[in-house]
């Protein structure tokens, strides 16, 4: 279960203070095209397409509508190179939906011929930081308005002209060029920044994980690159590698090893998010309980403090108005406590949650983990009867 990174609401009286409806400052740059419309003329242009989804009550789009989507500059250029379209999430859920907003503004560009998303902005930017990350994904360097990420491999591109790129080439069949795509990724997405080490520790080992198991050569490769993280003691990349080969029973080798050592409680400490799934998805609930967790309402009240935490306000950035993380975020330390039949625990934690919490997503959550625990213990249970049974 991934968890999606939200960016916090400002409150309702600075949006009282700062804005007002007639606010909004219209750019020419932004057709009424729909979704589907925008695609298709961006196809028949053989343009970018660039969307910029808002909100009503977002100060930061406003402070881009105000200033950067109206800089002559970003206008010409967009004029010139794509088919621009804005789409506010309250009224267009649908297009909102489907493209997977996750926090306002967030601007998005595809490729003209096969309309693949190639790159994504979160927060306000400036004109100048705009202008400059628009000609960079589309590989703008002196050359003509035509060349885009699909002509191009240049490394300085937009990481997700790498992500397309990987995509494009591995449902062609071609490996090998996938395979250098995806080297590429886990060598060069970032580890300082939160969206790149995102992808590093998800879309892309998920990604990459198809590939491994179908071309020798790739599996080859990223053991290697297993190998190198272990010398260099990187043992989250560690972790993650071996994840995408389907060798997760060489990290719980290792936790086993390392679990009742009082010494190691910071190593654990360290890569718990890491551990915290691997051991849930290898069925290892009672040890998550007793060492990773060890105090379940003391564990909830860090995820709740975190939860809080993402709604805190910040400056270039807002959530949807009903955002609500902690549902999602609790779920494996109740499904934990659940699967270790640890069920006295497991009852406290939820009635924490609903105390906290008591929403109809969270009771759909609790329910349906609960549901889904009880069975895999089950069946855990019968396995380890069998044996006696012969």
């Amino acid at each position: 279960m991934r968890l999606i990174l939200w960016k916090p609401l400002y409150l309702a009286s600075l949006l009282a203070l700062t804005l007002t409806n007639d606010a909004r400052a219209e750019s020419s740059i932004f057709s009424k095209y729909t979704l589907e419309q925008a695609k298709l003329q961006a196809q028949k242009d053989d343009k970018v397409l660039l969307m910029d989804f808002t909100a009503s009550w977002c100060p930061p789009c406003k402070r881009m509508e105000a200033t950067t989507w109206v800089d002559v500059e970003v206008m010409n250029w967009v004029k010139e190179n794509a088919i621009a379209v804005q789409f506010d999430v309250d009224k267009e859920e649908k297009a909102s939906e489907t493209m997977r907003i996750e926090a306002m503004p967030t601007v998005i560009l595809f490729t003209p011929k096969s309309s693949r998303e190639f790159g994504r902005k979160v927060g306000y930017m400036s004109a100048p930081d705009l202008l400059r990350w628009l000609k960079e994904a589309k590989g703008d360097k002196g050359h003509s308005s035509t060349q885009t990420t699909e002509q191009s491999t240049s490394g300085n591109l937009d990481v997700w002209s790498h992500i397309n790129k990987a995509r494009e080439t591995s449902n062609a069949g071609k490996n090998e060029e996938a395979l250098a795509e995806y080297v590429w990724l886990w060598n060069n997405l970032s580890t300082s920044d939160e969206t790149e080490r995102d992808l590093r520790k998800g879309l892309i080992p998920f990604e990459a994980k198809k590939l491994l198991t179908i071309y020798p050569p790739a599996k080859a490769k990223f053991i290697e690159l297993r190998e190198a993280a272990e010398k260099a003691d990187k043992r989250g990349d560690w972790i993650i590698l071996n994840g995408m080969l389907s060798e997760n029973g060489r990290t719980v080798a290792w936790f086993d090893k390392i679990k009742v050592d009082p010494k190691q409680r910071d190593v654990i400490r360290k890569h718990f998010k890491a551990l915290e799934t691997v051991l849930f998805s290898e069925n290892r609930w009672a040890d998550a309980a007793t060492y990773l967790y060890v105090d379940p309402l003391e564990s909830l009240k860090e995820i709740h403090k975190e939860a809080e935490a993402l709604k805190a306000p910040r400056p270039n950035t807002e959530i949807s108005k009903d955002f609500d993380p902690l549902p999602s975020m609790v779920l494996l330390l109740y499904g934990t406590y659940v699967g270790a039949g640890r069920d006295a625990d497991a009852k406290k934690i939820e009635d924490e949650c609903l105390r906290l919490d008591d929403t109809p997503a969270m009771r759909t959550g609790l329910a349906n983990m609960a549901k889904g625990m009880k069975s895999a213990r089950e069946q855990q249970q019968k396995k380890a009867i069998k044996p006696a049974g012969k």
